[in-house]
C-alpha cells in the first residue's frame, strides 16, 4: 500500500498476564484509531500463535497482512522467552506463523512510551505539581507496574521523538529504613536477589504481605482488593509500602535518565491513584537530598487512556515502519 494511503494493522500488547489485541487504523497525519480490544489470558494459550488464531476466530473480516506487537520481555536474543509466563517467541520465524508480511516487534515499555508520546493534556491525569502541560523538550521517565514493573524513556529533540527501552526495574532495591532493609533482606534470600520488580509490581504487594507478617491471602488479586478497600491492616501496610518504594523508585529513575517529567502508566497504577496522590509517594519522590528541589519542580503525571500499550504499539509502527 501507498505510504500516503490509510491503512489497518494488528496491534497486539503482550503482557505476563494477558494477551490483547486491536485493530488499528492509521491515517497519515493523524494519531491511529483503534477498534474494540480483545483480551486473551496468556495461561490459556501455549504462545502467541495460539492467542492469535483466537483473536483471528474472533474476527469477522480478513485480518492484516501487518502488525505491530509489544512484548513484556527485553529483544537481545533470537528466541525470546518472558520472566512472568512461559511463553517463547522466536523472532526469525514468527512473521510466518503468524500469516504477516510486514511484522514490528518492541518491547512491551517501549510501545507504551510510543503511545504516551501522543497523548493530550485531558488524558494524563495530575499527581504532583507542577500544574500544566508537560516539557516539550528533553526526556520523560514512563514507568509503571503491572505483572513486571516496566520503565522506558521519552526523548524529545527539535520535532524528533526517540524513544528508549529500559530494564530500570531490574536495578536493585535500595532500602531506606529498618523495616525495608528487613524486607531486602529476606526477598534476597527467597530470590537469590531483590530487585525493584520484586517490590512494586502486582506479585510484589504478596511478597511484601507475607514479609511484613501476614498470612491470610495466598493470591495477589484477592490481596489487592482488599489492600485498595482498607479493609485489612496488615494489606493496607503492605500497600504503603510499595507506594512508597514506588516513590523511591520513579525519584531515582528520574535522575538516572535526566528527566524533566515523569509519567505513571499501568491499570494497576490507576486502581492505586489515590494512594500515588499522597505523600506515600510523593514524599519518597522528591526526597532526593540536594536534588530535592529538582524533584519538586518535577510534574508527575498518570495514564488515563485505557490502551496506551496497543496505541503506542500502531505508533510505533507508523514512525518506524512508515516513516509516518
Amino acid at each position: 500500500m501507498a505510504p500516503d494511503r490509510p491503512m489497518r494493522i494488528v496491534a497486539g500488547d503482550i503482557g505476563g498476564t494477558n494477551a490483547r489485541f486491536a485493530i488499528a487504523e492509521l491515517v497519515p497525519g493523524q494519531r491511529p484509531r483503534l477498534s474494540d480490544v480483545k483480551l486473551y489470558p496468556t495461561a490459556d494459550h501455549d504462545g502467541l500463535p495460539s492467542a492469535w488464531e483466537a483473536f483471528d476466530a474472533d474476527f469477522d473480516e480478513p485480518m492484516p497482512r501487518a502488525a505491530a506487537i509489544g512484548v513484556a520481555t527485553g529483544l537481545g536474543e533470537d528466541v525470546l522467552r518472558f520472566a512472568n509466563n512461559d511463553w517463547v517467541i522466536d523472532q526469525r520465524t514468527l512473521a510466518g506463523e503468524l500469516g504477516l508480511d510486514r511484522l514490528l516487534l518492541l518491547n512491551d515499555f517501549g510501545a507504551m512510551a510510543h503511545g504516551v508520546s501522543v497523548l493530550g493534556p485531558d488524558e494524563l491525569g495530575h499527581i504532583k505539581d507542577p500544574q500544566g502541560a508537560l516539557p516539550e523538550q528533553g526526556v520523560t521517565t514512563v514507568i509503571g507496574p503491572g505483572t513486571g514493573l516496566g520503565v522506558a524513556m521519552i526523548l524529545r529533540r527539535g520535532a524528533h521523538v526517540h524513544i528508549i527501552e529500559t530494564e530500570g526495574a531490574h536495578m536493585g532495591f535500595a532500602p531506606l529504613d529498618e523495616e525495608e532493609e528487613r524486607i531486602e533482606h529476606e526477598l534476597r534470600i527467597r530470590y537469590g536477589r531483590c530487585s525493584v520488580e520484586r517490590v512494586v509490581s502486582g506479585p510484589g504487594l504478596l511478597d511484601l504481605y507475607r514479609a511484613l507478617g501476614g498470612r491470610t491471602y495466598d493470591d495477589d488479586i484477592a490481596l489487592w482488593t482488599a489492600a485498595l478497600k482498607g479493609n485489612d491492616p496488615a494489606a493496607t501496610e503492605a500497600l504503603e509500602r510499595l507506594v512508597k518504594a514506588f516513590g523511591s523508585a520513579a525519584g531515582d529513575l528520574a535522575l538516572a535518565h535526566g528527566s524533566n517529567a515523569v509519567v505513571i502508566s499501568s491499570g494497576l497504577s490507576k486502581r492505586m491513584a489515590v494512594q500515588l496522590r499522597t505523600r506515600l509517594f510523593t514524599g519518597r519522590f522528591v526526597a532526593k537530598g540536594r536534588y530535592r528541589r529538582r524533584m519538586e519542580a518535577m510534574p508527575v503525571r498518570l495514564v488515563l487512556h485505557d490502551q496506551p500499550g496497543l496505541l503506542g504499539a500502531a505508533v510505533a509502527f507508523q514512525r518506524e515502519v512508515l516513516g509516518r
